[in-house]
């Protein structure tokens, strides 16, 4: 312990000692620590940290499977028989998105929700933190019209006051009595969406209602326990105890086979998909976190050969040092030791520094993070990302400090003691800078061209043709209460006024309204019929987008009418149904024919209306930028019913001025009537478009880190291959040598390393971006163009880098550095 401590004072003497050399070096070790600290604590509560439920591993998403495969929602039908049938699961629970206008008590808001069923809260193992979750009746549903609040909402808009149980709220024009709050920290189990909208947690829950059944919507009021083609249900499932998931998926099959012979006409070729919830829950964002881990972890990386590198040069300095004590009676293993210690040390007060950083950084962090990232609730700096840290900063200490330890605890005695200030270490410390340094360029040329190649991707998604024009556009949601609009005539009736109102309005060109937005996350999918041709066999039904809009929408957007004529006024109730299809769904059905004049019908009753085919539109990229064109069909609103809709509005200038207006146009008609979702339809895109903006900026910011701690790190290691070299290049230029010469030598001798380097960074990022191949679009994570061009990117930084020490090495004076000697 004496020991340790006499070494811990010589090391902080050391350091205290040569204060120019510690800043750097704990500067650069600390940028290096900040980045890693600050992406594991994002990393950390989305990959590794156990979800906030009860025994977790046991629970699983339950999806149903279409026949190609893919994937889907569950019909109401299916999710009852799925609860009766699965004898591998001790609960399956489902549950819907809904939003509600809630009123009363404050200002008018909407205000998201979901429906569950009422063994929701106990599958997933989460009690109230107040009062109580939901407890079936005899019927097998809760009591309808009682409502749990979400924590937040329970804080923001009820103050915390726990005498809220049993109060009553007016949802959607319909009183529900308060029963529980949930705890803070409940997360609410949000699948991965391509869409920031739908990554919103729900802020209180209702209740299933007939049959236990979640609806459509809010204000649904049919019973849908018996639909087997409206696929609109999430469900979760809690394994029995010792159950595997394998198991239970078998089991499943099962289920599903039988339900197909039972159903042929939904089921046939229908089957159940079994998903671990939590990998459910990070769904494709596991693979950017470690994209990003990696990156930092090479800038790390990079940071440690840079100090390897200044505890190189400044053992060098203190070899007559090591040599005495050497010569004294120290062991080698001692001197070791010694240098370990101060390696360490700095590399805990550069973990400290780090710290500070990486907590100062993490608001930026966050304001980066793509809000679909699940989890970002638990992202903290809590003991783990502590313990990462420390162990972060103890393995930097001796990742950088073992080689400088190791060459310089081997000094040649003989040259040393023979001349005191001339000595120097053996050839090794020269092979050992010139490793690290062509290590770094290595490690700066992987992170280069994995940036190049997230920003070339990124750059070909957003040159995605979309299908509409979204500059200039104001969008934003209202929902209509089933209890004060119960039939299409008082709901027509609202969208058509509200639509006339907001034309009015200044600097507004056209409006329009559509049940769900492009990129909006709320597909419905709805089978198809041909008038004059058979139905598909079980199994193999005609599946298309379903949406419900209003004259002027296709306009408002920029969506181009190929042939036939757009929607108007005209076509509402008590005329012939109509119907617009898009361009994929005419290739798809009639190909090589003529769409207009055809008549289609929507779901599998027999009794629902034909509709007439009167116009063809271009393809919308509907799902999202990233996503193929599919076929779409557009009903107008004024023919159907329709709880929800979408409005857009065409403007001059700024759309968001628009929205004051918009708000008074709303309150005019209803002033119980809130407005969501208010975004332009600009922003509607950037969102899309926020994960792979968020991996391609950070990877980018760590990849020119790196380069440039690269690039010091070669101009630091010339430099001081060039002043080992002073007598030499004196004598060479005493000679007659040119500073031409002079200049080509130094430069060498960089370019040599820095060429090196580069061509081991082209096979490391030949190696790492193929793992990264997911997160690329429109580029292949080998392109040879992206490689070629940073690759002469990273020459010429290093060019610069060496040119530099070589240009002031051609300014030696050759009798002052033979006199030097």
């Amino acid at each position: 312990m004496r020991d340790f401590l006499q070494e811990l004072r010589h090391a902080l003497r050391m350091l205290a000692k040569h204060p120019g050399f510690t800043a750097v070096a704990v500067f650069t070790l600390a940028l290096g620590i900040a980045a890693n600290t600050a992406i594991f604590s994002v990393a950390d509560a989305v990959l590794f940290s156990p979800l906030p439920y009860k025994e977790p591993d046991r629970l699983a998403m339950v999806w149903g499977l279409s026949p190609n495969q893919a994937p889907q929602t569950v019909a109401p039908a299916n999710f009852l028989d799925w609860r009766e049938q699965a004898e591998s699961f001790e609960g399956l629970a489902a549950f819907s998105h809904a939003s509600f206008n809630l009123a009363g008590d404050g200002t008018p808001e909407v205000v998201r929700g979901a429906s569950v069923s009422s063994n929701f809260f106990q599958v997933l193992g989460t009690p109230a933190a107040l009062g109580a979750t939901f407890q079936p009746s005899t019927g097998g549903a809760a009591p309808w019209q009682t409502v749990v609040l979400g924590h937040g909402l329970w804080q923001r808009r009820f103050g915390g006051d726990p005498r809220v149980l049993g109060r009553m709220l007016r949802l959607n024009d319909v009183s529900y009595e308060v029963v529980g709050v949930m705890p803070e920290h409940f997360e609410w189990p949000t699948i991965v969406p391509t869409h920031a909208s739908a990554s919103e947690p729900p802020q209180l829950f209702v209740p299933a209602i007939h049959r236990d059944v979640p609806q459509l919507g809010p204000d649904t009021t049919q019973d849908t326990s018996a639909w087997r083609d409206g696929n609109y249900l999430r469900v979760v499932g809690r394994l029995k105890p010792g159950v595997t998931l394998e198991g239970a998926a078998r089991a499943m099959d099962t289920v599903a086979e039988r339900l197909a012979r039972e159903y042929p006409e939904t089921n046939t070729k229908m089957g159940i998909r079994l998903v671990p919830l939590r990998e459910q829950l990070v769904g494709n964002v596991r693979s950017a976190l470690w994209v990003l881990l990696s990156a930092v972890g090479l800038v790390l990386a990079i940071a440690c050969a840079n100090v390897a590198n200044l505890f190189l040069a400044r053992a060098s300095a203190r070899r007559q040092e090591l040599t005495v004590r050497l010569a004294l009676g120290a062991r080698r293993w001692q001197l070791m030791r010694q240098l370990l210690t101060e390696s360490v040390l700095l590399a805990l007060v550069a973990e400290a520094l780090g710290l500070l950083l990486a907590l100062w950084g993490m608001d930026a962090l966050l304001a980066l993070v793509p809000p679909e990232l699940p989890r970002l609730g638990a992202v903290a700096m809590d003991g783990r990302v502590l313990a990462f840290t420390l162990l972060t900063a103890l393995g930097t200490g001796v990742l950088f400090g073992l080689v400088p330890a190791l060459q310089a605890s081997k000094p040649d005695l003989n040259g040393v003691l023979r001349h005191s200030g001339g000595g120097r270490f053996s050839g090794g410390g020269h092979r050992s800078r010139g490793a690290l340094v062509v290590g770094e360029v290595a490690l700066a040329v992987v992170l280069l061209i994995s940036a190049g190649l997230l920003l070339r991707s990124l750059w070909r998604m957003q040159a995605v043709e979309l299908g509409f024009r979204p500059e200039g556009v104001l969008t934003w949601r209202v929902a209509l209460p089933a209890a004060e609009y119960p039939d299409e005539a008082r709901q027509g009736a609202l969208f058509q006024r509200l639509q006339e109102r907001v034309e009015t309005l200044p600097g507004v060109k056209s409006v329009g309204a559509i049940s769900d937005l492009p990129f909006g996350g709320n597909n419905i999918w709805r089978l198809m019929d041909i008038d004059g041709q058979p139905r598909p066999a079980p199994g193999e039904g005609r599946s298309v987008g379903y949406q419900v809009i209003t004259p002027g929408y296709f306009r408002t957007l920029g969506i181009a009418l190929k042939r036939g004529r757009d929607l108007t006024p005209s076509d509402r109730g008590g005329t012939e149904p109509v119907v617009l299809v898009n361009e994929a769904t005419a290739r798809q059905y009639w190909p090589g024919q003529e769409p207009l004049g055809q008549r289609i019908r929507m779901g599998s009753e027999p009794d629902a209306p034909w509709l007439t085919i009167v116009g063809v539109v271009g393809d919308v990229r509907q799902g999202g930028a990233l996503e193929e064109t599919r076929p779409e069909v557009y009903v107008p609103a004024l023919q159907g019913t329709f709880h929800f809709i979408q409005y857009a509005a065409r403007t001059e200038g700024d759309p968001a001025r628009l929205v004051a207006g918009v708000r008074e146009a709303v309150s005019a008609l209803d002033s119980n009537l809130p407005i969501s979702q208010v975004r332009t339809m600009d922003e509607v895109v950037a969102s899309a478009m926020a994960r792979p903006r968020f991996l391609s900026t950070l990877v980018a910011l760590f990849a020119a880190l790196a380069l440039l701690l690269a690039g010091v790190g070669l101009s630091g290691v010339i430099a001081y291959m060039a002043r080992q070299r002073t007598q030499e290049i004196g004598i060479r230029m005493a000679l007659g040598a040119r500073p031409a010469d002079v200049l080509r030598l130094v430069l060498g001798s960089g370019m040599r390393l820095a060429l090196a380097g580069v061509a081991l960074g082209l096979v490391g990022a030949w190696a790492a971006t193929r793992g990264m191949a997911s997160q690329l679009y429109g580029v292949s994570a080998t392109d040879p163009l992206t490689f070629g061009s940073l690759s002469l990117a990273v020459v010429a930084v290093t060019l610069v880098a060496t040119w530099l020490p070589a240009r002031r090495a051609t300014r030696v004076d050759p009798l002052v550095a033979m006199r030097s000697e």
